[in-house]
């Protein structure tokens, strides 16, 4: 898929989403969530297009890292994160938990020609949709939800120059060449959606014996002191820095705007590298590891799950 060419069959849609991504949560779900809302948009005839203005992950917005993809559009009007009619129905029936009925509101409000980011993120996110084949002729998709949304992370994951430049740097000054394993191994707040998996479930799904270098994605240094101990085979390659003990989000959100580019950075070059990996190994529950599941399904091995989640 070429971008010219998805912005050419997106523009000739009537119907219009204006969309708003970093609201509320961690970069890569906001990002998961994107990219799966425009795969959504293009099923159904909806054009895309993006809130402009200040995100959570950068005060300009998607073009603070990134190169442009679709129109920008000022929006100041309300927007929020939604979930799927019958998973809102269960919260509200089973929980008590009345204020999901705005998760319904999007079913009963369908035929407003200008849709906003409520009325598809939880359409978007159903679990159904990643039993389904998608076929769009003109964009080279045709297949399941992972290789389809790899086609759209083509056109999106995009940095801009000061942000190439920078990700350039810092691939570089990991130093790593020839075969190697990429992991993922999460701790900080990781155990509110899923147990914390031990480093040696890691290492077990390892597919390659002959491979003893490997790239290490964790927000905990103690991880890799670890590793080192107990693998002291293995050549070991990470951004993470000696003094990180864990990422908790509302405590990254305190954090100078400064602190935080530059840990996102480090997290884009990051991805980049474990996406370039002999073998991805990772948790499909974490955002993360459902990202890579997107971009390079064919490399990923999950440690949670056999198979990639929606979530």
């Amino acid at each position: 898929m070429t971008l010219k060419a998805y912005q050419s069959l997106n523009n000739s849609f009537k119907k219009e989403l204006v969309y708003k991504t970093g609201m509320s949560a961690g970069f890569f779900s906001e990002y998961n969530c994107m990219v799966l809302s425009m795969l959504y948009c293009l099923e159904h005839k909806i054009q895309f297009k993006l809130c402009s203005g200040a995100t959570n992950f950068h005060l300009e917005g998607w073009n603070g890292f990134f190169l442009p993809f679709c129109e920008q559009v000022e929006d100041n009007s309300k927007h929020f994160k939604t979930c799927n009619w019958n998973y809102a129905l269960k919260l509200i029936i089973r929980d008590g938990r009345f204020s999901n009925y705005r998760s319904l509101m999007p079913y009963l409000l369908w035929t407003k020609k200008r849709l906003k980011t409520q009325d598809v993120f939880g359409r978007s996110r159903s679990s159904h949709r990643a039993k389904k084949n998608y076929q769009i002729p003109g964009l080279g998709i045709n297949g399941n939800i992972q290789e389809a949304c790899s086609k759209l992370i083509e056109i999106t994951w995009r940095y801009n120059e000061k942000t190439e430049k920078s990700i350039d740097e810092l691939k570089n000054s990991v130093n790593i060449s020839g075969e190697y394993i990429g992991f993922h191994i999460r701790g900080g707040d990781k155990f509110i959606e899923h147990k914390v998996e031990p480093v040696e479930a890691y290492f077990d799904k390892v597919s390659y014996p002959n491979i003893r270098t490997a790239f290490v994605l964790t927000d905990d240094y103690s991880v890799i002191d670890y590793i080192h101990r107990s693998y002291p085979e293995w050549n070991i390659k990470t951004l993470c820095r000696e003094e990180e003990r864990g990422y908790f989000f509302n405590d990254f959100l305190s954090q100078p705007e400064e602190v935080r580019q530059q840990q996102h950075l480090r997290l884009f070059a990051s991805v980049d590298i474990l996406s370039q990996s002999r073998q991805f190994i990772g948790t499909y529950s974490s955002n993360p590891g459902m990202y890579l599941g997107m971009r390079n399904a064919k490399i990923c091995t999950g440690v949670d799950y056999d198979t990639w989640v929606l979530r």
